[in-house]
């Protein structure tokens, strides 16, 4: 849809546009008049968010803009949640049947005359405690406890100003742009009302509040101390196995004495080394020094050798001392001297020989080897009983570590679990230490606090009056408005030209206006003769230049107003003297301005009649022939005639709408035409006929021609 269509339907349907939203209007202005006026309180609370938090967090908290929401959204819920909203409707009742007349800045006298029809005399007498507000509240939740069907649960079901359901629709709770300020607001038609409900819903949601914050932080110390117990019993146990796996293995430092025997066996490998060396050097000297000890026994041989031939010699000196006292020069003498020379040789030689196994080869003294090797034999002795005891030392201290080794394990196990209960103790207290700063902290000061208070509403808030009339009248608007663009998309006549070229696949070679929708203002003839000159132009690129003209007209239904559009052409025709006649189903020369002829409504365009039908085109002199077939849908028709015309034009009531039977038809024709196939709208709209003949000729006010204008 273009602006200017969109211009011109709203132009078209202005009556129905404009009318039913004035009246709308007018309904609800009238019905508006008697509406009672409204008041409105409001109140800011500071809600302090991060009180919400748990306590064991340290007062520390991250709060970001989810958490923020979430946190505001509770706070609203708790503002519009049943008990709070019911527990001020109790108290507002108790407040307005405690009184004894109406006051206007607690209750309005219609209002209160309201609420007394609700109760019988009997009922209030019994209720009600003239000017103790508490006690009557008392008697108002004993009768509302006692009684299921009592007035009071009739008011806090159904009553405007003591509803629950509708104090919540009244009641607003809304966060102030993104800081820590919740505003509440309540409105209704009694100023008193309006102020004493919000005051007392406010009151009951920092009074429940409150007392969940103490209760949350009750149930948080007492869990906290529970929490405590279980952790110091358990680090006890913990810490008594870890004393007793100590004692029981004598450890006092596991570590340094793990390092200790490390170190002891290290250094006990080293001087075992060293003995062993040691060792090694003293037996090898003492077995040299026992080496010079062989010949020990030789030279005890030898002395005593020594000491026999001592004896001999000593023997033979006497013998010859006895034989030279007798001077007697004996041959003996000599034989026993030569016998000492003899020995006394052999003494030399065995004296000689214990020389030398009296000292060594060094040239010591034996008395100094002996004195050597009773010190290295007794350093040996020494030397091998410490090599036992460090033999002994070392067995000692491998068991000791194979019996410290697998103490680690343990001992390590027993400590992480001392301190991993300690942590949880430590962290048990911790909480326990926040949760009694987050009770002394609620005790000291309330998290919630007003700061700007209910106030009383002295004047009404303004009148919705204009509002709800100028929304009636544009909701109707609206309603109309989309309606005349419903029906103009709905609407599946043929209406236009590009339209009918859409639908159809061929050309718009002209259109006629319908008349019976003619404007006054319209020039009729310069109107006529420009839609006759528009469908000349168009045809005649059609037409032959000279000789017969045949033009053949059909319609897909009846009544599209082919007759009608042929003697308009013809008329035409005549005036520029320019001969034509007519074919078709009658012979009213009246009806048709020009020579007329019609065949037998038995006779068709078959292939049977066709030399009838070319001989009466042959004699026929005149120079337009127009000859109007018959309904397409009842006759059966001959392509081979048709195809001998000029030009195939099919009349089209854009009126009607187009069906798929049409369009089946005309497909079936177009297949068997070649001649030019064009189309003439009839009974065309004057906004639609402009876009194929342009600017209709008529009067127009200076306004209208200027819009024209823009719109063109």
């Amino acid at each position: 849809m273009t602006i200017k269509q969109f211009i011109l339907l709203l132009w078209k349907n202005k009556l129905w546009i404009l009318l039913p939203p004035v009246i709308a209007a007018v309904a609800v202005y009238g019905f508006t008049s008697n509406m009672p006026r409204e008041y409105e309180s409001k109140t800011i609370v500071f809600t302090n968010p991060t009180s919400n938090q748990g306590a064991t967090d340290g007062g520390v908290v991250r709060m970001d803009f989810y958490t923020s929401n979430n946190l505001f959204d509770n706070l609203t819920l708790l503002v519009k949640s049943r008990e709070t909203v019911e527990e001020a409707s109790l108290r507002l009742l108790a407040g307005h049947l405690a009184l004894s007349q109406p006051d206007s800045e607690v209750i309005g006298n219609k209002a209160f005359a309201a609420l007394k029809t609700h109760f019988s005399s009997e009922l209030w007498s019994e209720l009600a405690v003239p000017g103790d507000e508490a006690a009557t509240l008392a008697r108002i939740k004993n009768h509302y406890s006692r009684y299921e069907n009592s007035p009071i649960e009739y008011l806090l079901r159904e009553h405007d100003h003591y509803a629950i359901s509708k104090i919540i629709e009244r009641l607003y709770v809304g966060r102030k742009a993104s800081s820590d300020m919740m505003e509440i607001a309540y409105r209704t038609n009694d100023p008193g009302i309006c102020y004493h409900t919000l005051r007392l819903i406010t009151d009951e949601f920092m009074s429940r509040y409150s007392a969940m914050k103490e209760l949350e932080n009750i149930n948080s110390i007492t869990y906290f101390q529970n929490q405590l117990l279980i952790a110091q019993d358990k680090l006890r146990a913990a810490e008594e196995s870890l004393k007793a796996f100590m004692t029981q293995n004598r450890i006092l430092n596991y570590y340094e004495q793990g390092k200790y025997l490390d170190i002891a066996k290290l250094e006990h490998e080293q001087d075992e080394e060293r003995s062993k060396r040691l060792i090694s050097g003293t037996a090898s000297n003492l077995d040299e020094i026992e080496s010079m000890f062989e010949n020990f026994d030789k030279r005890q041989v030898i002395i005593q050798r020594i000491g026999t031939l001592q004896d001999h010699i000593v023997a033979k000196n006497m013998e010859i001392q006895r034989l030279t006292m007798r001077s007697d020069e004996s041959p003996r003498i000599g034989l026993l001297e030569a016998e000492i020379r003899s020995l006394k040789n052999q003494i030399d030689e065995a004296s000689v020989e214990l020389f030398k196994n009296s000292n060594t080869l060094n040239g010591l003294q034996r008395e100094t080897i002996l004195e050597e090797w009773l010190r290295l034999k007794v350093l040996y002795e020494e030397q091998k009983q410490a090599l036992d005891v460090m033999q002994n030392r070392k067995t000692y201290l491998s068991e000791k570590i194979e019996e410290f080794a697998p103490l680690g394990a343990e001992l390590k196990k027993l400590e992480r679990e001392v301190s991993v209960n300690e942590d949880q103790y430590l962290s048990i207290l911790h909480g326990l230490n926040m949760a009694y700063l987050k009770k002394y902290d609620l005790e000291m000061s309330s998290s919630q606090r007003l700061i700007d208070a209910p106030y009383f509403p002295k004047t009404p808030l303004p009148s919705k009056r204009a509002l709800l009339t100028l929304g009636g009248g544009l909701a109707t608007g609206t309603v109309m408005l989309s309606l005349v663009l419903l029906t103009f998309f709905l609407d599946n006549t043929i209406k236009s030209g590009p339209r009918a070229e859409k639908l159809t696949g061929l050309k718009v070679a002209g259109a006629w206006l319908d008349e019976r929708l003619m404007e006054r203002s319209v020039d009729k003839e310069k109107l006529s003769q420009k839609e006759i000159v528009q469908w000349h132009n168009y045809l005649s690129k059609h037409l032959p230049k000279s000789g017969k003209k045949l033009i053949l007209f059909y319609s897909l239904q009846p009544g599209e107003g082919k007759t009608f559009l042929i003697k308009k052409l013809v008329q035409d025709l005549n005036e520029q003297n320019r001969e034509a006649v007519y074919w078709g189903l009658t012979a009213d020369t009246a009806a048709m301005p020009c020579a007329t002829l019609s065949y037998p409504e038995t006779a068709s365009l078959q292939i049977n009649n066709e030399k009838y039908w070319e001989n009466k085109i042959s004699e026929n002199e005149k120079e337009f022939i127009l000859w109007e077939l018959p309904n397409i849908a009842e006759a059966s028709l001959n392509y081979s005639l048709i195809n001998q015309a000029n030009a195939l034009v099919m009349v089209l009531d854009a009126e009607r709408k187009w069906t798929q039977a049409d369009l089946h038809l005309l497909n079936n024709l177009k297949e068997m035409v070649e001649i030019p196939h064009l189309i003439w709208l009839n009974k065309m709209k004057s906004d639609e006929l402009e876009d194929i003949i342009g600017e209709i000729p008529k009067k127009r006010s200076l306004i209208r021609s200027k819009i024209k204008k823009l719109l063109s």
